[in-house]
């Protein structure tokens, strides 16, 4: 009988499961084993209470040792008493010594509270006892990722494509996890293997689900949403996550006011979804869609004091400094320019790559999207190649950016190779295809692109500073530096005139070959702006630029948060949206001023 209760859990069938373990607990009240498996079933049938109170049980008797408090403290998490989870988990270790399942939920705890850096500390442990072991690999990739650790967790996850028998649902993590990685076909593999070998299994559909909704495929998500429904309840912490998932999809319908009442209704029900930080950034667009500022501006204040609570503990730094952008304290003089080794085998302008640049929120992904839809252009997407060259350079030891004009034409040449290589694992730039290489902040790097491609054309996008900060403001920004950029209207503020400042002084110094594009002109005249961009690249004409949406849809995953609006046909909403936060923009007019007269805007 025991080992029908047993067959009944690996099947599934739980209810059958715990009337098999009643009848031989009938027979022995004392029968550990079939109390176990019943604490399994009711666990699995998420009737916590009950399966929690035979775990304590168990764990309580005379004899029981690791292996029990380790079955109390994981049903204790998945019933969401943390706390009391932790206890049990910590007292399996005392009990059996450092065991990876162990150290695997004890991470997992620490994940489920949206403690990267303690979850973190656990899982290092359980690699250390196992370090190719599938699940805790995961995990860990997870707990790193969520701690903005994105190096550590590419590293972790590398071995994901060769796990031939790794189980459905984490093989689904694992590519949800790649996919946030901008691992697009790496996540893609794993995701179709985990889709064949169970298409039903809740964790696959839902993360197959926010992968769709992400490539802006709505349809397909709301298709999977469908199918997660019909099967009835679902783990806490799955529940969790399509909870998030439908509000997002009801954030990108046509019926605002349902879906802010769906964000305020799950933020009400509490639990983690009520200190989830995207669900109140989420709450704050649709209230800026319906153009109630004061309860946006309320739901941003949460959303950032979470975020700025989790990351400060571990990263001080970042909010001591007058700024996160610590690359603006170094910068080029005159006389340091004018000391540069000529590169005479520097690229000609059409064998250069097109450089969009831009303080973040500035246009710059619809910029991208434009050109990428002409034939003669290829774009690779946002990738930080230019901030890979000064660290290949740094770890030579030579100083950025002091020692750029020592570097001698064949050095010159080989940083030109690695960052064409880079690039060659995203698109192919070659058989007269030029690249675009759109990423906001070589902004910051403006004297490396002169050292190396002194003839490349640079697009700097622009908009309303107001805007432009606006905007930033309301984004849910993965990376730590923009955490604390952002983590007030006025730290943003004061970031946007530190990176405008250091471009102003640096484009001053090395000069370069510029056009400016703002993003006002190029919603409002489409072609015109289009026409005028091309012929600043020396490019034919060709009318597939006239319909970046389209081009959008096509090529699916966009990995900036303009993901969703770029997907859209052109349109001038977002012009302007900084005046109905007027008041709240009064304290930054003093930073903001200046450079709303110098890009010839007004207030």
């Amino acid at each position: 009988m025991l080992r029908t209760a047993l067959a009944h859990i690996e099947s599934g069938r739980y209810r059958d499961a715990e009337q098999a373990c009643l009848q031989l607990l009938l027979q022995d009240a004392d029968d550990a084993g079939a109390a176990t498996l019943l604490a399994v079933s009711l666990q699995a049938q998420q009737r916590f209470d009950e399966a929690i109170a035979l775990f304590q049980r168990l764990a309580a008797a005379p004899g029981a040792g690791a292996a029990q408090a380790n079955n109390l403290g994981n049903c204790l998490r998945e019933g969401g008493r943390h706390t009391a989870a932790a206890e049990a988990l910590q007292r399996a270790l005392a009990l059996g010594g450092e065991q990876p399942g162990v150290l695997l939920n004890l991470g997992l705890n620490a994940l489920d509270q949206a403690d990267a850096d303690t979850a973190m500390r656990w899982l290092d442990r359980a690699l250390q006892l196992q370090p190719q072991d599938e699940e805790i690999r995961t995990y860990a990739a997870a707990a790193a990722f969520d701690a903005g650790d994105t190096g550590k967790a590419r590293e972790l996850l590398q071995p994901a494509l060769h796990w031939p028998q790794a189980e459905a649902g984490l093989l689904a993590e694992a590519a949800w996890l790649l996919f946030r990685l901008d691992a697009v076909a790496e996540a893609g593999t794993l995701l179709a293997r985990a889709l064949q070998a169970d298409p039903a299994q809740p964790r696959v559909l839902l993360r197959a689900a926010a992968i769709d909704e992400r490539c802006n495929r709505l349809d397909a998500a709301a298709r999977r949403v469908a199918q997660l429904e019909a099967q009835g309840p679902l783990q806490r912490g799955l529940a969790e996550d399509l909870d998030l998932l439908r509000a997002a999809l009801a954030g990108r319908g046509k019926d605002g006011a349902a879906a802010r009442r769906l964000h305020q209704r799950l933020i009400e029900a509490g639990g983690n979804n009520a200190q989830n930080p995207s669900l109140y950034f989420s709450l704050a667009r649709l209230c800026d869609r319906e153009g109630d500022a004061p309860a946006a501006m309320q739901a941003l204040e949460t959303a950032h004091a979470l975020k700025v609570a989790r990351l400060q503990p571990r990263s001080p730094q970042l909010f001591a400094a007058a700024t996160p952008f610590t690359i603006t304290r170094y910068r080029l003089d005159a006389a340091g320019y004018a000391a540069w080794t000529p590169d005479e085998n520097a690229p000609a302008m059409q064998d250069s790559p097109v450089f969009i640049v831009g303080f973040p929120r500035s246009g710059t992904t619809l910029l991208e999207t434009v050109l990428d839809a002409h034939p003669g252009l290829a774009c690779m997407d946002e990738r930080a190649y230019l901030q890979d060259l000064i660290e290949h350079m740094q770890s030579r030891g030579l100083r950025y950016p002091e020692d750029l004009g020592r570097l001698s034409p064949a050095q010159c040449a080989t940083l030109r190779a690695i960052y064409r290589d880079r690039v060659a694992r995203h698109v192919d730039w070659s058989g007269g295809v030029r690249l675009v290489d759109k990423n906001p902040l070589n902004l910051l790097k403006l004297p490396l692109l002169r050292r190396l491609y002194p003839q490349a054309p640079i697009l700097l996008a622009l908009r309303h500073p107001a805007d432009v900060v606006l905007s930033n403001y309301m984004q849910n920004f993965g990376s730590p530096v923009f955490v604390a950029l952002c983590a007030t209207l006025q730290s943003t503020a004061r970031g946007y005139a530190e990176a405008m400042d250091f471009w102003r002084d640096q484009h001053g110094v090395l000069g370069g070959h510029v056009l400016e594009s703002r993003y006002e002109d190029l919603v409002g005249d489409l072609p015109g702006q289009a026409r005028k961009i091309l012929d600043f690249l020396q490019l034919p004409w060709h009318d597939a630029v006239l319909a970046p949406h389209t081009h959008a849809a096509a090529r699916g995953f966009i990995s900036t948060p303009s993901y969703a609006q770029v997907a859209e046909p052109v349109n001038s909403r977002a012009v302007q949206r900084w005046r109905m936060y007027r008041e709240w923009f009064e304290p930054v007019r003093e930073v903001l001023g200046p450079w709303v007269e110098r890009w010839g805007y007004e207030w």
